[in-house]
């Protein structure tokens, strides 16, 4: 399964809450199938992912906020230490998350920004 590096925090933060129903019943399909799979192996990747097909923001197969995501992928990558290409398994690349980013100041740092800040802020990790 290819997976955005900063997709790596908001499926540990869903909540069954997205853009649209068709995006949020494709991810709880994914969430899904990595709660009954967790070691999936994953490729860390550049550009729009598994996640990202029913997406609002996929136009044609281009990410809409690309500077905005492309800045939260490369502050993943460099603090939990994987590239691009990496294949990992789910629970590895998810406990780096959660111990590097989730558990420090730098989730506030990577994803104030983000329009789903305040609901991932006030939600306990849900997947792990």
């Amino acid at each position: 399964m290819n997976l955005r590096p900063h997709h790596l925090l908001c499926i540990q933060k869903f909540t069954g809450h997205g853009y649209n129903a068709d995006f949020t019943e494709h991810m709880e399909s994914i969430v899904s199938e990595l709660t009954e799979n967790p070691k999936t192996q994953i490729t860390v990747a550049q550009g729009c992912d598994e996640l990202c097909k029913m997406c609002p923001n996929n136009i044609s197969g281009v990410c809409a906020s690309l500077e905005k995501a492309d800045l939260t992928d490369s502050a993943v990558l460099s603090i939990c230490g994987i590239a691009y290409g990496e294949k990992i398994p789910w629970t590895k690349a998810a406990g780096k998350a959660r111990e590097r980013i989730f558990k420090t100041e730098e989730f506030n740092n990577i994803c104030a920004c983000c329009q789903w800040f305040e609901l991932c802020r006030n939600t306990e990790i849900c997947y792990e």
